[in-house]
């Protein structure tokens, strides 16, 4: 039987964007890598705040269902001109430093930052990317395994691939590696 503790309550999706955060009287930006309803998760802190409830800014993207549209509105689509959404929420860090040297600390780049403080709106608002994202990576999925190396089909692969926040140079078989990880990713465990 899998240990509780570490069982995910909630789906999370990637989130390749910029976190805002306050610390004392300054405001600090990080990078985010992914997002549930319960919280997101960090990378490369300029600082680490001592308070138990930190203030965010975060930008969620509002893709439309890749399933629902054609083929040829899909290519248009650039990530630049897709809307956002910009929630603030409160959240506290959730991180195991037992242990772990003060100086080693320094070096922890991945912070999980559980939400304390959401409205409704946001929580909407995140279930909603959650669940867009689970369906568009589900699409992408279905494209690499009907490509047939059909290179117009490749170039949507590619297209979708770069929407949704990976590096469509990569080949192929480490591309769709890199999606289904994050796919997996989103299930709860």
């Amino acid at each position: 039987m899998a240990d509780v503790k570490f069982k995910r309550k909630h789906l999370r999706s990637p989130l390749k964007t910029i976190a805002l955060y306050q610390s004392d009287c300054y405001i600090f930006k990080a990078k985010c890598l992914n997002i549930s309803e319960g919280g997101v998760l960090l990378e490369n802190l300029p600082s680490v705040p001592e308070i138990n409830a930190i203030p965010l800014m975060l930008s969620l993207p509002q893709f439309p269902e890749f399933h629902s549209i054609t083929t040829a509105r899909l290519k248009e689509i650039e990530v630049d001109e897709l809307s956002a959404e910009i929630i603030r929420v409160k959240a506290r860090i959730v991180r195991q430093f037992e242990g772990v040297s003060e100086v080693d600390q320094i070096f922890i780049t991945r912070i999980g930052c559980e939400f304390v403080l959401v409205n409704d709106h946001a929580k909407l608002l995140i279930k909603k990317y959650v669940s867009t994202f689970a369906k568009n990576t589900i699409f992408l999925l279905n494209l690499f395994e009907s490509h047939g190396n059909d290179e117009s089909r490749i170039n949507v692969i590619r297209h979708v691939s770069k929407l949704l926040g990976y590096d469509n140079s990569l080949k192929l078989a480490v591309l769709r590696q890199k999606v289904l990880h994050d796919y997996q990713s989103l299930e709860s465990l």
